[in-house]
């Protein structure tokens, strides 16, 4: 196996004198295994040099091979326009990706080469392309055997697992520690994620792995998707990696700094018994992988039928009684452009599932409506689907605590109401077989109470006043944030009473971090909502305003009732500290107070 690297930055291209020996184009990396399969991991724009070399070196002869896209951040896939192959009749190139919400990967990659960027449609290249969309699994290319594994970006991202030749590389880019603790260095296993990570990777004889900052460098990193070099040489050392290819390096380092770089790492080696060979990924570089059958590690392999590959065609079967959760969820598959069958008889739905075998069942729990009875006809399927196939019930919060509920192997409890945005994130997670980072809030043990002593305050849907502005727009000065909110939590909305920095009235009930908040009498803070499984794919953090810290502080009426927050929110990770904690608690009983005042 043959592994090259032709771009080896990060975020952004960086030409000049200060970049010379370890490159300035971003990430693209060649893999050619013995039998002469081409493989391309990511095409950032190294892959314009690649694509020259590829079409000189065939003098007439078709270029056929495989493209493995890491995720779909620019620099990741800018130089896909400029790879001459794809430009040339009687070529064939399979691009494969991960699959994710917001539309395939021919889709996103359709989206750079619009006219408005640039003077060729994806849909004019001359060779023969086809897309394949991805999730964790595996698959063959060629007689190379690809598995893939989601990595820890704020980007749907695979790394890439390549075994040839008795051979293993394995490409992780970008990535950042699940336990962010581990940025500085320390025991991988004590986090089951990075831990998987380990697992992922153990036993290569070549690593190439996201290196872009220091530990030093990374509290003001935290959350931008990247791993430090600490970090890096524990996983390599932990999973027993034979050579290690510092890789992604910062734009703004120069090539005497990458230097640096590899001698921090060499001497993190050293001290912590790691005996394996650690370099810098430079431009141009070329590798030979050899079998050697005295390294190979014991490592658990995902099932053959376990494909990465994305089926063309999904369906979902749908059991709903209530009109209004059927419609809903109808909605919802079908904006997934998933093939759809909804019924309300519960005899039916089974013969569906059991006929039809859908990727995913979506069922209403109802107290004695026999949902659950429904669900625990279905895990009596032949396996491995009746066992495998993701049901998800949905339903009022306190259906799921039942007893018959908790004793059904039921996926996850979709919390009913709920938006469409939420249904769609639910449905397309499990579609991936992986878990969506973002939860519905469950109901206030008082929710009865709760909204009516909201309703009470006859405040809803009024025009905005000065008595509350002059709060969000002082607290927002005070903490030095950008946003500050009096949120009131209605029954399937969050409204805004104040708004300070914030375009918007209000939003769906299960987008609020508000109703989260009023679950606990003091201070939600959340220092990085795309690290928090709760936030991470909230259309409010991952879509405008792009919120990555929140604080709330319940506004706690006479009679006990959480009504909602005086919430901060701001653009980037951080922390309030003990002074300020106490600042946001006492402005919030200033805004009770005018709740319950009588309107002047």
């Amino acid at each position: 196996m043959q592994v090259t690297f032709w771009g080896t930055r990060g975020s952004i291209a960086k030409a000049g004198p200060s970049t010379l020996r370890f490159g300035g184009n971003t990430s693209c990396v060649s893999v050619r295994s013995d039998a002469g399969t081409q493989i391309l991991i990511d095409c950032g724009t190294g892959a314009h040099g690649l694509g020259q070399r590829l079409m000189a070196e065939a003098h007439g002869a078709p270029v056929d091979g495989h493209i493995l896209i890491s995720h779909t951040h620019w620099d990741h896939i800018q130089g896909l326009p400029f790879f001459a192959p794809l430009f040339e009749a009687g070529n064939r190139w399979e691009l494969y990706g991960p699959s994710g919400l917001g539309g395939s990967l021919s889709e996103i990659l359709a989206g750079q080469m619009e006219y408005r960027y640039f003077p060729v449609a994806i849909d004019q290249l001359s060779a023969d392309v086809d897309h394949h969309d991805l999730v964790e699994g595996t698959f063959d290319v060629g007689d190379v055997s690809v598995e893939t594994h989601y990595l820890n970006h704020p980007a749907l991202t695979l790394g890439y697992r390549l075994e040839v030749d008795g051979a293993t590389v394995v490409y992780a880019s970008d990535h950042e520690p699940h336990d962010h603790v581990l940025a500085f260095g320390g025991d991988v296993s004590r986090n089951r994620h990075d831990e998987a990570h380990c697992r992922f990777v153990a036993g290569a004889d070549l690593l190439i792995h996201d290196a872009q900052y220091l530990a030093s460098e990374y509290d003001d990193h935290v959350g931008w998707g990247h791993s430090t070099v600490e970090y890096v040489v524990d996983i390599a050392r932990r999973a027993g990696v034979a050579r290690v290819a510092l890789y992604h390096h910062d734009p703004n380092r120069t090539d005497d700094e990458v230097d640096d770089l590899v001698a921090l790492a060499r001497a993190r080696a050293r001290a912590s018994g790691y005996e394996g060979e650690i370099f810098a990924a430079e431009e141009g570089m070329s590798i030979e992988l050899r079998s050697d059958a005295a390294r190979r590690t014991d490592r658990p392999m995902l099932p053959a039928a376990t494909s990465a590959l994305v089926p063309h065609s999904m369906s979902v079967v749908v059991s709903a009684r209530s009109p209004e959760v059927a419609t809903a969820l109808a909605a919802a598959a079908e904006s997934e452009q998933l093939d759809v069958t909804i019924t309300d008889d519960l005899h039916r739905a089974f013969e569906e599932v059991r006929t039809r075998r859908p990727g995913i069942v979506l069922v209403e729990a109802v107290e004695n409506d026999g949902g659950f009875d429904l669900v625990a006809a279905i895990r009596g399927l032949d396996a491995p689907y009746g066992v495998d196939v993701p049901v998800i019930a949905v339903g009022e919060d306190g259906e799921r605590w039942r007893p018959d509920a908790e004793e059904t192997n039921i996926t996850e409890w979709l919390v009913w109401p709920a938006s469409e945005f939420y249904i769609r994130t639910k449905v397309r997670a499990w579609l991936l077989r992986r878990v969506a980072r973002w939860e519905n809030a469950p109901l206030p043990v008082d929710e009865v109470n709760r909204i009516a002593s909201l309703r009470a305050l006859d405040i809803l849907d009024t025009e905005p006043e000065d008595r509350f502005d002059r709060y969000t727009a002082g607290i927002s000065a005070e903490l030095d944030v950008p946003v500050a909110l009096v949120s009131l939590v209605d029954t399937d909305r969050q409204w805004f009473k104040s708004r300070h920095g914030l375009d918007l009235t209000e939003t769906p009930r299960d987008m609020s971090l508000c109703a989260h908040a009023i679950l606990e009498p003091d201070v939600l803070e959340v220092p990085d909502t795309l690290a928090d499984p709760r936030f991470a794919e909230n259309p409010f953090v991952v879509n405008h305003p792009r919120v990555r810290f929140y604080a709330g502080m319940p506004l706690t009426l006479a009679d006990g009732s959480r009504v909602g927050t005086l919430c901060v929110a701001d653009y980037r990770p951080r922390h309030l500290d003990d002074g300020q904690l106490d600042t946001l608690r006492r402005v919030a009983a200033l805004v009770v107070n005018e709740l319950q005042a009588a309107h002047p």
